[in-house]
């Protein structure tokens, strides 16, 4: 047996070791990364003599890209969102994309390719895309008799259902509040507002994290938590949001496509609300974009490109589920559009249009969207004022990006 194994490494070992080898890096993990592997094994076979090596990064993404970078040794193709902070090390793709198109403008969800341009200069392919919805525990509404919510509703809508469905005794709450959220997708709620994180000259947050309207999204907030309408997510022990969500003791959540997977997991009967709307004002949310890029200093862009063709192909992109199609055709082949759990989704991405997102107007955010996270859970878990938390913490953010 040992003699017929070695035999067979012996014939395919020379085929393997000449193969050309693309390094691709993602984040993904878990389901997610199966599907990537199942991408490149789909590329491998239209491609003989090409090995696509999946190179799993996880949680330390950005901190191996950079390093991988430093040491000028990149992968040739990596999942990237930052492109305003990594464009300098990326291969610009406007010349690939006249010459051999990896999409069609029209085919992509409206507002996507702002996610992956700099300066006017297309540096990566969309890929996914999510945007931030309400989650609603049919079972719970189910039992209060309650209706479930429809798409025009309001806060002060989802205030009263919260009310009807919370039993703070029981620690049963009508709304999970993420209390120490990324401050990027926290945007959706300012803008919701009619506030900012950061203004349009990417320079100032006095006046616009500290507002009015920034103060009044907060304020109504804290009211749920005050009046034990709400359950404090993402700190302290048993906080695990899905847990929550499908032991009946929390009714309605904001979140992303990938916690639709989770609860089809758990089979979980829910609901997909937009996001209501603040004193009159539309709904906003946040648009999560993932997109393909080629290193600068790849040895093979030709190759890369091509995967990044493949990729963004309605077979591939069929088979990403961790997020949604970012094919217009693909959406409506699989009637996503017409589904009402998915549906909102695209409703909410739409809405993101005139809004720009704070990362996009300063290369140097990252810097600064630490203070402003550590002053969303000031807020949340009152620790002083509103009004001087934001002021101190849009004056200390500013100083980051100089």
């Amino acid at each position: 047996m040992k003699k017929r194994l070695l035999v067979l490494l012996t014939v395919l070992w020379p085929l393997w070791a000449s193969a050309q080898v693309l390094r691709f890096a993602t984040w993904d993990g878990s389901e997610n990364l199966d599907i990537q592997r199942r991408i490149a094994a789909a590329f491998e076979q239209r491609h003989p003599g090409v090995r696509v090596q999946v190179e799993a990064y996880g949680a330390g993404f950005n901190q191996k890209l950079s390093a991988a970078f430093g040491a000028r040794n990149p992968p040739d193709v990596m999942m990237m969102w930052n492109f305003p902070l990594y464009h300098r090390v990326l291969e610009p793709l406007d010349a690939y994309q006249a010459r051999e198109p990896a999409f069609e403008a029209s085919d992509l969800v409206p507002g996507l390719l702002r996610f992956a341009s700099v300066d006017g200069r297309l540096y990566g392919v969309p890929a996914g895309f999510t945007s931030q919805v309400i989650y609603y525990n049919k079972d719970m509404f189910d039992r209060a008799g309650l209706a479930y919510p429809k798409a025009d509703w309001r806060w002060e809508d989802l205030r009263v259902l919260a009310q009807k469905l919370s039993r703070p005794a029981a620690k049963v709450y009508g709304y999970g509040l993420d209390v120490a959220p990324d401050p990027y997708d926290f945007q959706g709620y300012l803008w919701s507002a009619g506030a900012r994180m950061l203004a349009g000259d990417g320079q100032r947050l006095r006046g616009e994290l500290d507002s009015a309207a920034s103060q009044a999204m907060f304020n109504m907030l804290l009211g749920l938590l005050d009046q034990g309408l709400a359950a404090t997510l993402g700190v302290g022990d048993g906080k695990n949001q899905r847990q929550l969500f499908v032991a009946d003791r929390v009714a309605m959540l904001m979140d992303g496509a990938a916690f639709r997977l989770e609860l089809a997991q758990d089979g979980k009967r829910y609901g997909v609300a937009p996001l209501p709307s603040f004193q009159g004002r539309p709904a906003h949310s946040v648009v999560s974009v993932s997109s393909l890029a080629i290193a600068r200093d790849s040895k093979q862009k030709e190759l890369a490109w091509q995967f990044i063709r493949f990729y963004s192909s309605a077979e591939a992109v069929r088979l990403r589920q961790g997020d949604l199609p970012v094919l217009l055709s693909v959406a409506r082949e699989l009637a996503l559009q017409d589904d009402p759990q998915v549906a909102p989704f695209y409703a909410m991405a739409l809405s993101m249009r005139d809004e720009v997102p704070a990362f996009l107007l300063n290369p140097r955010w990252t810097r600064a969207s630490g203070v402003v996270r550590d002053a969303i859970q000031e807020v949340f878990l009152k620790k002083g004022d509103v009004a001087a938390i934001l002021s101190k913490a849009a004056a200390k953010a500013e100083r980051k990006l100089q």
